[in-house]
């Protein structure tokens, strides 16, 4: 039994603005209005009542990682799973604003500090998506949101907790100049999740990148053009990875970490064969001022 995909992202942020201007105005997602300053922004790209939220606040930080399954009896094993390691798990109440996203959910911190929940029944709005500009379509359903990767002290028992406990299962390996990275699925998408050794400038506990497929190739080649006429630093330019098949770039975030934006992801089935990769792209994906992805 294992989570089923990745449901959501919530984000401490410092500058609301600059990353609403990113993701409704460049990469054309849709903000749900606002009733005060004082709470979130949401961001659709489906049908969900929100795929991102976006907290006000002093510092930015990684402040939730959704996760979702599709029954209370997932839901109840898995927090039994988490229970057994000797990690505290809380339950969210029933008429907590935030949980009005799901019948139900419980949230529990990592061994590198990452915050994550897991929950069932989401929310969902099929009032017409109006998106901020020009993209056809994005690619979740059954795959989930798309993937995050994440940083990891002890890497290996980060894959071991994440597998053994969560029940993701193994898609394949890269491995090169220094980094380690094993990509997991919990679905027929390539990873929803990827966990790598400290490396670069990267250290356990750092938020990598959130993964958003589109539904074109064109949907990301006009976005890499509307990322650069704006002038925003890229961490990695056009190019192509070799594991899962994606054509994508890498835009930094007002938060320092990255979003890729990519289309033509690999499915994972069960003839799957697990493999390793000496490199993380057949071509492009240059990293720049921004730092690697």
């Amino acid at each position: 039994m294992s989570v089923s995909r990745l449901g959501a992202l919530s984000v401490d942020v410092a500058d609301l603005a600059s990353w609403q201007y990113l993701l409704v105005d460049l990469l054309g997602l849709e903000a749900r209005p606002r009733t005060s300053d004082d709470v979130p922004l949401l961001i659709r790209l489906d049908e969900h009542h929100h795929r991102i939220a976006l907290h006000p606040a002093a510092q930015d930080r990684i402040r939730r990682i959704t996760w979702e399954v599709d029954s209370p009896e997932q839901l109840r094993t898995l927090a039994d799973r988490v229970e057994a390691e000797g990690i505290e798990v809380d339950w969210m109440p029933t008429d907590d604003p935030e949980t009005r996203s799901a019948v139900a959910a419980f949230r529990f911190d990592d061994a590198d500090g990452f915050p994550n929940e897991i929950r069932f029944g989401p929310t969902v709005d099929h009032r017409p998506l109006q998106q901020g500009g020009p993209i056809s379509g994005f690619v979740t359903g059954e795959l989930g949101l798309g993937h995050v990767v994440l940083m990891c002290r002890n890497y290996p028992a980060a894959v071991d907790f994440y597998t053994r406990v969560l029940g993701f299962r193994l898609s394949d390996y890269i491995v090169w100049d220094g980094a380690d990275a094993t990509f997991l699925h919990c679905n027929p998408r390539h990873h929803s999740l990827a966990l790598m050794n400290e490396c670069f400038h990267f250290r356990g506990g750092d938020f990598n990148h959130l993964m958003i497929e589109v539904a074109s190739l064109d949907d990301v080649g006009r976005a890499y053009d509307r990322i650069n006429e704006a002038g925003i630093d890229l961490k990695m330019t056009f190019g192509r990875h070799t594991n899962d098949g994606v054509t994508s770039f890498y835009v930094a975030t007002p938060s320092g970490f990255g979003i890729e934006i990519g289309y033509g992801g690999d499915l994972v089935d069960d003839g799957w064969v697990v493999k390793t990769y000496r490199s993380p792209s057949r071509w492009g994906h240059e990293p720049q001022k921004a730092g690697r992805p």
